[in-house]
C-alpha cells in the first residue's frame, strides 16, 4: 500500500516544537515495512503537588488524523502558557500508530487494531511500548482524541465515578452551538446513548485486549473522555476545532 501521509514529517514537526516546559522523548522503536519507527511522547509542564495530571492521546487509529493535528496545535499554542502550566502537567502521545497513520488505515500495517491490544499477553509492539511507558503513572484526566468515519454526528464517551466531574453534556452543547451535528441515536456503537453521550452505569470491562483508555482507567481510575467527531461529514479543520473545544472545557476553559 502507498503512503498517504508521512510519519517522518510528523516527527520533524514535533521536533520543531519549542517551549521551556516542553520535553520530547522517544519511548521505544519497532520494525515495520522495512524501516525502524520511533514512538514519541511529549511532556508539557512538570508534575508537582496540586497540579492536575493529564494524559492526551491520539493517532492510535491511523485513519483518524484529526487528533494528531489537534494535539500539535494545542502544544504549539500552549507550550509557553504559564497560566495553564501552573495548573496542569501533560503527558502526550501524539501518534501511537505510525504505520496506520502513513497508510490511512484504522489498523497498523499488519491489520491489527491497536486499540484492542492493551492488556494482551503478547501485544503488538506499538501497544507494548505504550504500556511500558505508562507503567507507574497515574492521571487525573485522560483525554483521547478519536474520530468516527461512519457517524452522522459528534458523540463522546465519559467515565467518571464522581458525577461532579461530568462535563460531557457541556461539551455536546458547545459543539451543537458551533453548528456541528450531534449523533442523537439512542444506541451508538452497541451502547446506550443520550444526546450524543455514552456514559456507562457499569464500569466492568473485559480483562484483556481492551482499549487504551480503559487500560489506563483500570490502572488508576480518574476521569476519562473519548471524543468522536464525524470524519465522513466534516473537514479536518472542523474536527480539530471540536477536539480542541472539548479539551478547553475539560481543562476548565484554561486552554
Amino acid at each position: 500500500m502507498a503512503c498517504i501521509r508521512s510519519y517522518d514529517e510528523l516527527i520533524q514537526r514535533i521536533s520543531a516544537l519549542r517551549g521551556t516546559s516542553l520535553e520530547v522523548k522517544t519511548i521505544g522503536e519497532f520494525d515495520a515495512r522495512g524501516r525502524r519507527y520511533p514512538l514519541l511522547t511529549m511532556h508539557l509542564g512538570r508534575e508537582a503537588p496540586g497540579k492536575t495530571r493529564v494524559l492526551l492521546a491520539s493517532g492510535i487509529h491511523g485513519d483518524e488524523p484529526g487528533g494528531v493535528e489537534a494535539i500539535l496545535r494545542f502544544v504549539e499554542e500552549h507550550s509557553e502558557s504559564q497560566n495553564l502550566l501552573d495548573r496542569f502537567s501533560f503527558m502526550i502521545f501524539p501518534c501511537n500508530n505510525p504505520t496506520g497513520y502513513e497508510l490511512d488505515t484504522r489498523e497498523n500495517w499488519r491489520g491489527v487494531d491497536l486499540n484492542r491490544e492493551f492488556g494482551a499477553r503478547s501485544p503488538e509492539p506499538e501497544a507494548r511500548i505504550v504500556m511500558d511507558a505508562l507503567q507507574g503513572r497515574c492521571f487525573d484526566l485522560v483525554y483521547e482524541m478519536h474520530e468516527d468515519i461512519d457517524a452522522p454526528g459528534f458523540y463522546l464517551y465519559e467515565i467518571a465515578e464522581d458525577a461532579a466531574y461530568h462535563v460531557g453534556e457541556r461539551i455536546l452543547t458547545a459543539v451543537a452551538n458551533m453548528g456541528y451535528p450531534v449523533n442523537l441515536n439512542d444506541c451508538i456503537e452497541g451502547m446506550p446513548a443520550k444526546g450524543g453521550l455514552i456514559r456507562r452505569k457499569s464500569l466492568k470491562f473485559r480483562k484483556t485486549r481492551v482499549p487504551q483508555a480503559i487500560y489506563i482507567y483500570r490502572t488508576c481510575g480518574g476521569h476519562v473522555i473519548t471524543m468522536e467527531p464525524p470524519a465522513s461529514i466534516l473537514p479536518l479543520d472542523d474536527r480539530v476545532k471540536i477536539l480542541l473545544t472539548g479539551l478547553r472545557i475539560v481543562l476548565g476553559d484554561s486552554a
